[in-house]
């Protein structure tokens, strides 16, 4: 919405930024602040170059869309809070037949490989959980014991 609001325009790369946690947005959006600041307040740059940076700000913006949605979705499911992300990978390891490995407790909750691994690793310190290697793969399995 920022991005069609002259002046303002470069507000919806930092909003961006910041919900995706992705620091170059920040960077797209002081470039396309320098006109309008410069138009503002140093009155150093004519109406037009402030027009311009609008128009290519909100261009910029509209194409780049659906990346920006992507990384603000991605940002969003690694921040599970711990108790949903536990609560999911206990709902995993029913499914599994008590088991659940690194990857699929990725594939069950859309969280990152180091969110899952650490989770779990919580869950055995807690004692719920065991490890194991699958004697076929190799694998480690984190085993719910109350499960089996």
């Amino acid at each position: 919405m920022w991005s069609y609001i002259p002046g303002l325009h470069w507000l919806a790369w930092i909003q961006a930024g910041i919900k995706a946690r992705y620091p170059a947005y920040y960077l797209i959006g002081l470039v396309y602040a320098l006109p309008s600041l410069l138009f503002i307040f140093a009155k150093t740059a004519s109406w037009r170059v402030f027009l311009l940076g609008w128009m290519v700000g909100m261009v910029h913006a509209h194409l780049q869309k659906a990346e920006i949605n992507r990384r603000i979705a991605h940002a969003a499911s690694s921040s599970m809070p711990d108790d949903a992300l536990m609560q999911a990978l206990l709902r995993a390891a029913l499914a599994q037949g008590g088991y659940v490995t690194v990857t699929q407790g990725v594939m069950a909750t859309g969280a990152s490989f180091a969110d899952v691994e650490r989770t779990l690793n919580t869950m055995v310190a807690s004692g719920y959980v065991f490890t194991r290697n699958n004697p076929d793969t190799g694998v480690v399995e984190y085993v719910f014991k109350e499960m089996l």
